[in-house]
């Protein structure tokens, strides 16, 4: 009995022996497993960790670049109009740099005449004086008909459109003058063709001066019979506040007339009372 039990269980014994490579692999086999499983579970549980905090952190980001993106454009936006008004300066003081002063040279004006310090009143309620317009100028520009021009103050406008609108200037203007050159000189007289008004300069036309080179110097006169328009035309002259003054200067007749442009190059003058009407 005992050696077939001792048969019996070293056979079992044996079995068991054998089986036990198997048994080892089986264990490591579940023990890799156990740890693949934990690991993958752990890359899980961090992959949805990471696509978390990247769900949290894109909006952050995109309005991060969308808050820079737009400061940017603002400071963009506002560098570009601090250039285009640079520019525009730049280019403004350019194009008034390039204009030409029509001005053909330095003038001076001188007025005198009866009405200096206002019109006559005569008994039968009419009024007498005239106003002597004296000027000279200097310059070296070669040129060839060029034009005298006054600028005519606002309160005696009125006047002025209606002695144009009845086309009679010499009945109430009459003058003349010179180009110089020292040997040479050219003498002119207006006629009534000479005169033209364009609503705030009386133009006056002059002689063909293309013949004279070098230095030359300017002198006229034109005698204006303020009283007799007056009369005519039955025009009260309002008072004015800087004494009625007048400009006058020699322009090119091609060049628009420009007096900001002409500046101290005109001759200018202003009478002796700011109430013409009364004295």
């Amino acid at each position: 009995m005992y050696m077939g039990f001792k048969k019996y269980f070293s056979n079992g014994t044996d079995r068991k022996a054998d089986n036990y490579p198997m048994v080892k692999r089986n264990r490591r086999w579940i023990l890799a497993s156990a740890v693949m499983l934990a690991m993958f579970g752990a890359g899980v549980v961090q992959s949805h960790a990471f696509a978390k905090a990247a769900t949290i952190s894109a909006p952050r980001t995109e309005n991060t670049v969308k808050v820079t993106g737009s400061v940017n454009a603002q400071r963009y936006d506002l560098s570009r109009r601090a250039n285009n008004k640079t520019l525009i300066k730049k280019t403004s003081s350019t194009q008034k740099n390039n204009l030409a002063n029509p001005a053909l040279e330095k003038g001076n004006l001188n007025i005198t005449g009866g009405a200096y310090y206002g019109l006559v009143k005569n008994g039968d309620g009419t009024y007498s004086g005239g106003l002597q317009f004296n000027y000279s100028g200097s310059g070296s520009s070669n040129y060839g008909a060029p034009n005298l021009v006054i600028q005519i103050p606002e309160p005696l406008r009125g006047l002025f459109e209606k002695i144009n609108e009845n086309g009679s200037w010499t009945k109430y203007f009459n003058g003349n003058g010179i180009f110089n050159t020292g040997p040479l000189g050219l003498i002119w007289t207006n006629k009534n063709e000479d005169f033209s008004y364009d609503g705030t300069n009386l133009i006056l036309k002059t002689a063909n001066a293309s013949s004279l080179y070098g230095n030359k110097r300017t002198t006229a006169f034109l005698n204006f019979n303020l009283g007799q328009a007056v009369n005519d035309f039955e025009e009260e002259i309002p008072d004015t506040t800087d004494y009625y003054l007048f400009k006058m200067a020699l322009v090119d007749p091609e060049s628009p007339i420009n007096w900001d442009l002409i500046g101290d190059y005109a001759g200018s003058d202003e009478l002796g009372t700011n109430h013409i009407m009364y004295r």
